[in-house]
């Protein structure tokens, strides 16, 4: 027991910094009624530009040059050859966390303040991968231990418990009580808190009594984004810095700031430390012998947040605070396939072509195209159809990759992979279709809070779903065997005897696998038009609009979600066993929430509601038909697309695809000038 009591309080720590980000959601949310996604990515910017600052001298701004060649924009200022003291670094790190703040406000939410909330969803993901994209270019991927900011030494014997804690953790929940404290009392007592209270009750009758929202929305953009970035500078002295790392903690502290329902710092400031003390403690569980091997450490560790975040969702799910928007939500356009074969039969001769003329380059960029193509089409059955923002589909593919290769698995290590699966060796169809059944099921169960929730609130939880579960099962070594988070050998399938994997030596034989992964598509488009137009999508559809309405002419509104949801973990789960043939190795970064965010971003950017949509998405995808082989050119391809997101959230939320409307348009009223003659000639 002292041993856990210790653990705790080291977890104040880190408890204390998902507070400070915690805060700054609330603070965020008061302002403009935006839950805002991109909260860890806004303190881990400042965070990198405090390291390079004192580092190198060089301050990166959050951009890029976005026109190579005879016009230079700088993205880099170099102030000292041999790095800057703390108070400089410092200084110029809250100066980038106060740009941020206008600009996220002015850029991205301002403009996003009167649109419809899957717009705002919208522009918060593509704020996410934009940060997060550009970080990885401009700082690296890698790890990094870096020396902070706070008081060093070590607190021996605390409390008589044993071991020691660092001060450094001490001082960073004592500021994180001072930010929550004095942000209660400043917006009790303060002529904002009073007008962003007045904004937060109805923002329409403040507006009439004379408070400008823009100018609120600013004021609290800022106070979040500075006290965000002020947190990702005091973690450094504990938390390795790394750019997806960083983005992630947003999921404790939006755990800590539903705690709070959104409205009370305080509440939030205590909601963080909590769930930081309950991680660390937790772990100390782990490390009893009666502990079983079947619950890993990490895995823990990401349920807790997830179960905060469910149990507040189911408790008080109705009665969070819902504003922002003047205008009643409007979802992107679902409409009937278009011509749905006629791409079919273009997507069997693209097939054909890459087959008889592609380079293995152009075969592997297929192959991904096509299996992301099949992922996405899973998330329009979910999102644009059924209205629900599910960003854990990538997840339950990687469940079925896992599965089925482990009961494909013989102890054999294949190709370059450095561990073996252990398994019983089943059939390649068998170990696929209990692969996928294990994706539905997952899937089926993470569907269970969107009975009682929607749209960002189930954003939220599917969020912290997909951490979790790639901890619990993707990473867990009593699951998967040795090396679960490594290379793990993925068996050669067979179908009908017919081999189809790719020789991870020589990346020959691609062309059965083409062909395996384009039936598959076929089928997806096929089923999924099919789903659109038949009495299962019209259902999706009437849910999507309104529940309650839905209700009323009888939908059973909890059954078409279990169903949405199954059908979606279906398709997902085939994606993810195609990825493992391709691959021939199991890596568990495929699978992560960044990845599952950038899947869905890509999506969206194509257009959520259109089986077209997907497939302009899958050709955008990383290592797809359109990209590039340079890992600097793929980041900035979804660095780039982090950006259209945005643009597309602003002005067109229907997607790329929607540009061709003006064409369809033409071509049914060309139709309907000259029907067809279905009457019979009399002539003689």
């Amino acid at each position: 027991m002292t041993e856990i009591l210790l653990l705790c309080i080291l977890g104040l720590g880190i408890g204390g910094f998902y507070a400070i980000l915690a805060t700054g959601i609330v603070v965020g949310h008061k302002g403009s009624g935006l839950i805002n996604l991109d909260q860890g990515a806004l303190a881990m910017y400042p965070a990198y530009t405090f390291v390079t600052m004192r580092e190198s001298g060089d301050i990166y701004f959050p951009w890029f040059d976005f026109f190579p060649g005879p016009i230079d924009i700088p993205y880099k200022l170099n102030l000292a050859s041999s790095g800057l003291g703390i108070i400089p670094s410092f200084l110029a790190a809250m100066l980038m966390s106060i740009f941020l703040g206008v600009a996220v406000q002015t850029l991205i939410f301002g403009p996003l303040r009167n649109k419809p909330p899957i717009s705002k969803i919208i522009g918060s993901l593509g704020a996410l991968v934009y940060l997060t994209s550009l970080a990885s270019y401009q700082f690296g991927s890698r790890s990094k231990l870096v020396d902070g900011i706070l008081p060093e030494g070590i607190w021996k014997n605390p409390l008589g418990l044993g071991g020691g804690i660092e001060y450094s953790r001490l001082f960073l929940v004592a500021i994180a009580i001072i930010i929550g404290g004095a942000l209660a009392l400043y917006y009790r007592n303060s002529k904002i808190g009073l007008s962003t209270r007045a904004i937060e009750d109805s923002e329409t009758g403040a507006t009439l009594l004379g408070y400008s929202a823009n100018r609120i929305a600013t004021v609290n953009w800022l106070i979040s984004t500075t006290i965000t970035g002020l947190g990702g500078i005091l973690a450094l002295d504990f938390v390795t810095l790394t750019p997806t790392r960083y983005t992630l903690f947003v999921i404790p502290a939006l755990g800590a700031a539903l705690f709070a329902n959104l409205t009370s710092p305080w509440l939030a400031t205590v909601g963080g430390i909590l769930i930081g003390t309950f991680q660390s403690g937790a772990a100390g569980l782990t490390l009893k012998a009666w502990w079983p091997d079947l619950i890993p450490r990490e895995g823990l560790r990401q349920a807790i947040p997830l179960l905060v975040i469910i149990i507040v969702q189911f408790s008080k799910g109705h009665r969070l605070p819902v504003r922002g928007s003047r205008f009643a939500e409007r979802q992107p356009r679902a409409p009937t396939p278009f011509r749905w074969k006629s791409l079919c039969i273009a997507l069997i001769a693209l097939s054909i072509w890459v087959l008889i003329t592609g380079s293995p380059i152009t075969q592997g960029r297929l192959i991904t195209s096509t299996i992301a193509a099949i992922l996405m089409l899973s998330s329009v059955i979910i999102i644009g159809y059924l209205g629900q923002l599910s960003l854990a589909n990538l997840t339950f593919a990687g469940v079925a990759a896992y599965t089925s290769s482990r009961l494909a698995a013989d102890g054999s290590v294949y190709g370059l992979s450095a561990f073996a699966l252990q398994g019983p060796g089943f059939p390649s169809p068998l170990a696929m279709l209990v692969g996928v059944i294990i994706a539905v099921l997952i899937g089926v169960l993470i569907a269970i809070p969107a009975i009682r929730i929607r749209g960002l609130q189930l954003a939220v939880v599917t969020l912290a779903a997909a951490v979790a579960i790639t901890e619990i099962i993707m990473g867990n070594e009593s699951l998967i065997g040795k090396g679960a988070k490594s290379n793990l050998s993925v068996p050669p399938p067979k179908w009908l005897g017919i081999n189809i994997t790719v020789d991870p030596a020589t990346s020959r034989d691609r062309y059965a696998l083409i062909i395996f992964c384009s039936f598959w598509l076929l089928l997806s488009i096929t089923a999924v038009a099919g789903i659109r137009k038949g009495i299962t999508g019209r259902k999706f559809l009437a849910v999507r609009a309104n529940e309650k309405a839905a209700s009323s002419i009888g939908v059973n509104v909890a059954n078409t979600k279990l169903l949405g949801f199954a059908i979606a973990s279906a398709l997902a789960g085939v994606a993810g066993v195609l990825t493992a043939y391709q691959q021939t190795v199991l890596q568990i970064s495929t699978w992560d929430a960044i990845s599952g965010i950038g899947n869905v971003s890509l999506l969206f950017l194509g257009g959520v509601g259109h089986i077209g949509g997907a497939m302009i998405g899958a050709a955008l995808s990383p290592a797809g038909i359109l990209s590039t082989t340079s890992s600097e050119g793929q980041i900035l391809r979804t660095t780039t697309s982090g950006a259209l997101m945005i643009a597309i959230a602003i002005f067109r939320s229907d997607g790329l695809v929607s540009l061709a409307d003006p064409i369809k348009k033409k071509f049914k009223q060309s139709k309907l000038h000259f029907p067809k003659n279905t009457t019979k000639s009399t002539d003689r």
